[in-house]
């Protein structure tokens, strides 16, 4: 069972953090939690872990003691601990999962078929007028755009989204700031749209250099693709896209014009293999028509080729009924069987 009071104080309106998880906020490390669910019987017990447990995850033992010596923590958004049911099963199989996502606005937007819409923050008109029309279409055919609310093709595409559904925006900082303050406005609105704002550091933190890799990595782990707008050589849009491909998500890049700095990154990750995106709105077709497909949310969580036992604790259902599932969906040719036990979309 979740530990009682991480969730919202109803006095307050702030959530709570339990002191487990906000420990695991900032000491928890790669594997660990799940490490700790196997040898404690489940997500659901890890908040459980006392000083003997995390050592025989390989914990080292000062970072243990820093881990379980935190307290309670509070945060303005929703926090979801890495146990809660509500939290992203698309994260817990990333190598380095946040233990606590606090999330302002619908927490459930975590959970649905999104496309990240990412690039450099100094964009070129050409890559601003792209990033608004993808932003559009794949929001018009129901899909969540995903980004960083950074200056640049992530503030274009989040607006444009917003014309039409809901966007969700992955911070490199707390809560409590905005960066840049410029985009308050656009913070609001996307929450009183129905979208979401998350992040997975204390709502204090100030963006610092290190946050944004990681951030990058979690706007991947919550995302079906990741398209790559423009982007320079070095640019934290080419760490979302390595994130990407390394966790078995797509990859897609927008060609730019030869010698034009903001597009070198592109050109890149098209040489490397990435898919080109020469039609933004047949792009976003090809998500649309598989949003509707993946309704069902068997095929849904079949994205990364996960195992039955795996796909059956993503989705929290018995094995039994998972397979059960399969077996029909490969009967109607929609699911194949895949090397090493497990299971891709046909």
């Amino acid at each position: 069972m979740q530990p009682s009071r991480s969730g919202a104080d109803r006095a307050s309106g702030v959530g709570v953090i339990e002191p487990f998880w906000a420990g695991a906020r900032r000491f928890a490390r790669g594997a660990e939690l799940g490490l700790l669910a196997a040898r404690l019987g489940g997500r659901e017990q890890v908040a459980r872990a006392a000083l003997p447990d995390l050592l025989a995850v390989g914990v080292p033992k000062g970072r243990a003691e820093a881990w379980l010596g935190e307290g309670e923590a509070r945060t303005l958004g929703t926090p979801l601990t890495w146990s809660d049911p509500r939290y992203p099963p698309a994260l817990r199989p990333v190598p380095d999962p946040p233990a606590v996502l606090c999330v302002e606005g619908d927490p459930g937007l975590l959970r649905s078929s999104a496309v990240a819409v990412v690039g450099t923050r100094t964009c070129t008109p050409y890559g601003a007028a792209v990033a608004r029309h993808l932003g559009q279409a794949l929001s018009a055919r129901g899909i969540v755009v995903v980004s960083g609310l950074a200056r640049g093709i992530d503030t274009h595409a989040h607006r444009a989204a917003l014309r039409a559904g809901q966007t969700l925006a992955v911070l490199g900082h707390g809560l409590a700031t905005t960066a840049p303050p410029s985009n308050r406005p656009l913070r609001r609105s996307i929450v009183e749209a129905g979208g979401a704002i998350v992040s997975a550091y204390p709502d204090d933190l100030s963006p610092a250099r290190w946050t944004f890799p990681q951030r990058n990595a979690w706007i991947a782990g919550l995302s079906q693709a990741v398209v790559v707008v423009e982007a320079p050589l070095r640019s934290g849009a080419l760490i979302t896209a390595t994130e990407s491909a390394a966790i078995g998500r797509e990859v897609w890049a927008v060609p730019g014009r030869l010698g034009e700095p903001s597009s070198a990154g592109c050109l890149r990750l098209l040489a490397d293999g990435a898919q080109v995106v020469d039609d933004v709105e047949s792009f976003a077709d090809r998500f649309g028509s598989r949003q509707a497909e993946l309704g069902d949310p068997v095929l849904f969580a079949l994205r990364d080729g996960p195992t039955a036992q795996a796909l059956a604790e993503r989705l929290e259902l018995p094995v039994a009924t998972v397979l059960a599932r399969l077996a029909a969906l490969e009967v109607e040719g929609r699911v194949v069987r895949l090397s090493g036990h497990r299971f891709g979309l046909a």
